[in-house]
């Protein structure tokens, strides 16, 4: 010790209790992170073996299934011959009943329209007594929602062009 002054030695003193203070707080530190590390190996090697040995079937508990003989018949099997339907006359469809305009105009009613970026109809059909939510392109059986206006909708039925009014 080259300061050989009472103050020298107490400042000497100091700075080594210091840095052993400071070795000590590090050390406890590490001390506690290898503690939360090894907790968790230790839970990550628990559910390791519980999957291995408890969780997963043994060949011995799959049920055992019997072997069985298949016979191969000695004789070729012969396909059965098939022989073709006739031909049938040209079948008959019936006819398609048109529905009239003030049908289609007494049967529907529009309740209403939503107007937005996506106009939608709303239809109300008396005789299925069901309301449909439609828009532009939907159909509704054999009519088509041809346009959508902002009091009306204009339906295609077969080429023909139907408008409902609120």
């Amino acid at each position: 010790m080259t300061e050989s002054t009472p103050e020298g030695k107490l400042l000497n003193l100091i700075r080594s209790d210091q840095s052993k203070s400071k070795i000590g707080r590090d050390l406890k530190v590490f001390t506690k992170i290898n503690i939360i590390l090894a907790g968790i190996i230790g839970v990550v090697v628990i559910i390791f073996i519980a999957d291995v040995f408890i969780f997963k079937e043994k060949p011995a508990d799959l049920p055992v299934v019997a072997d069985t003989q298949v016979k191969v018949p000695e004789a070729p099997i012969e396909a059965p011959k098939i022989q073709p339907a006739p031909i049938a006359e040209k079948i008959e469809e019936p006819p398609v009943k048109k529905i009239s305009r003030g049908e289609i105009l007494a049967n529907l009613n529009l309740l209403g329209i939503i107007t937005g970026d996506n106009n939608q109809a709303i239809i109300e059909d008396k005789t299925l007594k069901k309301t449909y939510f439609l828009y532009k392109g939907d159909s509704l059986g054999d009519l088509k929602v041809y346009d959508i206006k902002e009091s009306a909708v204009i339906l295609d039925y077969k080429g023909e062009k139907i408008e409902l009014n609120i």
